[in-house]
């Protein structure tokens, strides 16, 4: 009975030392046994960031009446395309304001009134004899300039007018004589007279004979310097006018005369348009209010108009992801009212100013689409995916292939000989039962499996029969369930 008891207390021992031991094993291994070999696989990937929003085009504008009056005409329907300066419908002269008809007669004296501007060889006529006249006075000036400092007038000019002096003053000697003659006759006989007069005129025209010689002979006093300077100078800016006015009107530009009539018209056509409404570019007429025979108002909408030969979407981008995005990065656009039809674009613009919403920045991206589509409405919802890096390769392994321990992550790599060796990696994206990983790996490399992800062990414990890796994973000794030595490759 002692034996008895003593042998229960070796067994209570036993198991004692056997529970403690397998807990220490739990707590430095805590270890799950693979389940089997996968392989490092690749594919080609593409980085996209993907929104919606809604298609606009560059172009649509709503026509709307700029006067009062019946409609006389309607000369376009929906979905008509039509081009610029298309006339959609026209009001009766007859019911519009006096105004309007009145700029209708304004318009035909205006229209006359540029063609004679553009025409007419009146004005390069009249500035050309003002080119001419200026000139003159110029150079007159300019001579009088010239003789500051110097004696006015040349030696040439002084014999000139010394010969000048001296025939007035023979004139004035036979004058005298012819008047003396008559010296007994009346004062009233009609030769007496005459002969006076004309020996007064000889004396006159001795006096300024004499002054002009005088003149020419001296050099200028200051007050004639100061008006012969400023002459000069008036002369010189009204020949320099009178040229630019010739130029123009000589390269048939009578830039005042047209710009003016020119206004005239533009102003009488402006009023008369609003007769009418006219398309103020290419697209299609998406809506026409009018009917023959209504009668509308200013401000009364007439018709919308969109150009969709150019089509784009805008969509917010918070700020973790707008980095990413560049100008010139190509998307696809999609349609959930329309799951056949896919179309390409480009981004065009990004907004750099962001605008905060319930706490979040974003910032808007504009796609243009790169074709349009009947089949696309304005408006119309769209999905966008934006590409925002050139197409390159990476790799997966099975999601149970990844492990970590306290140098991070990795996976155990089979060696061709059969034995296995660790690879740090980087997980990323999951993928049904793969991830993107990031490491020394390449394509069709074999790698251990797991049950399930662990945690790194405190310490290393031996086993019976095998041994325990970094990941606390039990790896059977000897090679027993290892794969072939040249990996199995598939």
């Amino acid at each position: 009975m002692r034996f008895f008891k003593r042998k229960s207390r070796v067994g209570i021992l036993f198991v004692l030392f056997f529970l403690l031991t397998l807990t220490g094993c739990k707590k430095t291994a805590n270890s799950i046994a693979s389940i089997g070999y996968g392989y490092v696989t690749e594919s080609t990937q593409t980085d996209t960031v993907e929104s919606s929003g809604s298609i606009e085009p560059y172009q649509i504008t709503t026509l709307n009446w700029k006067t009062s009056g019946t409609v006389l005409t309607v000369d376009a329907i929906a979905n008509q395309v039509v081009t610029t300066g298309t006339v959609l419908a026209t009001i009766d002269p007859a019911t519009a304001p006096t105004a309007v008809n009145e700029a209708i007669s304004d318009l035909i004296s205006a229209k006359q009134e540029l063609e004679d501007a553009r025409t007419s060889k009146t004005a390069l006529a009249q500035a050309e004899v003002a080119l001419a006249s200026a000139k003159s006075d110029y150079y007159q000036a300019l001579g009088y300039y010239n003789t500051l400092n110097k004696q006015i007038g040349t030696q040439d000019y002084i014999n000139i007018l010394t010969s000048k002096v001296t025939s007035a003053q023979d004139k004035v000697t036979k004058a005298e004589e012819k008047y003396n003659s008559y010296a007994e006759y009346s004062d009233a006989d009609a030769n007496k007279i005459a002969a006076l007069a004309a020996l007064s005129q000889a004396k006159l025209d001795l006096e300024d004979a004499q002054k002009q010689l005088k003149y020419y002979s001296n050099t200028p006093n200051s007050l004639d310097s100061e008006t012969i300077t400023a002459e000069m100078n008036l002369a010189k800016a009204k020949l320099e006018d009178a040229q630019r006015a010739f130029d123009k009107l000589k390269d048939g530009s009578n830039t005042d005369a047209i710009t003016s009539a020119q206004a005239k018209v533009d102003a009488a056509q402006a009023t008369v348009d609003s007769l009418s409404i006219i398309a103020p570019f290419e697209g299609e007429v998406v809506v026409i209010y009018p009917r023959v025979g209504d009668l509308v108002n200013a401000n009364t909408e007439a018709a919308i108009l969109v150009n969709r030969s150019s089509l784009y979407l805008e969509v917010a981008m918070d700020e973790t992801t707008i980095s990413n995005i560049k100008v010139g990065n190509p998307a696809i656009i999609t349609f959930d009212a329309i799951p056949d039809l896919s179309m390409t674009g480009t981004v065009t613009l990004i907004n750099p100013v962001g605008v905060i919403s319930s706490g979040v920045v974003n910032y808007t991206v504009r796609v243009e689409l790169d074709e349009t589509s009947d089949r696309i409405l304005i408006g119309q919802t769209a999905n966008v995916s934006i590409q925002t890096s050139e197409p390159h390769t990476v790799l997966y392994v099975p999601v149970t292939a990844v492990q970590s321990d306290a140098q991070g992550e990795y996976v155990l790599r089979v060696k061709a000989d059969g034995s296995q060796e660790r690879v740090s990696v980087i997980s990323g994206t999951i993928t049904d039962e793969l991830v993107v990983v990031v490491g020394d790996l390449k394509a069709k490399d074999q790698v251990v499996l797991y049950s399930s992800s662990y945690s790194s062990s405190e310490e290393t414990t031996n086993n019976r029969g095998g041994f325990m890796l970094g990941g606390g994973a039990e790896v059977p000794s000897g090679g027993g369930n290892m794969p072939p030595g040249d990996g199995g490759q598939p």
